[in-house]
């Protein structure tokens, strides 16, 4: 899994602050889904079903973390990422979720580098690979 280094990363650490998980993703299963596994940890999560409502929702809330879907019907994930990098102070920890995408993809290392996402999970996905990304930023999950 590509991760950026945990010293120089300007994200803030979900389990430090005590923030809901913002969950982006236009399948309603899909986001029942990965929020079942991270309530399962004991954290509070919201969810958004589309990008201008996830933009929305975090210009107008704070969060730890952000499961993003790479691919939305309005708008691609990636664009969010990039407004929310510029509308947000207080950047949370951005998490790519994609089938179209993968591991070694230029445009997910360019979207590290670049620093709008700081994680990326490839769909389909385990239940222990969500845990172990969700663990790099809570050290939560010993999975």
């Amino acid at each position: 899994m590509v991760k950026a280094p945990r010293s120089s990363s300007p994200y803030r650490s979900c389990k430090a602050m005590n923030l809901p998980i913002l969950i982006v993703d236009d399948e309603p299963d899909m986001c029942w889904a990965i929020s079942h596994i991270i309530e399962s940890q004991g954290l509070h999560v919201i969810t958004a079903y589309s990008g201008e409502d996830a933009c929305f929702k975090l210009t107008h809330g704070e969060f730890s973390m952000v499961f993003l879907d790479a691919k939305l019907p309005d708008m691609d994930g990636l664009e969010v990422a990039r407004r929310a990098s510029v509308l947000v102070q207080e950047k949370p920890r951005v998490v790519l979720v994609s089938g179209y995408h993968y591991y070694d993809d230029p445009v997910v290392r360019h979207a590290m580098v670049e620093g709008i996402i700081c994680d990326f999970l490839a769909k389909p996905f385990t239940n222990k690979q969500l845990l172990r990304t969700l663990g790099y930023s809570t050290d939560i999950a010993k999975a």
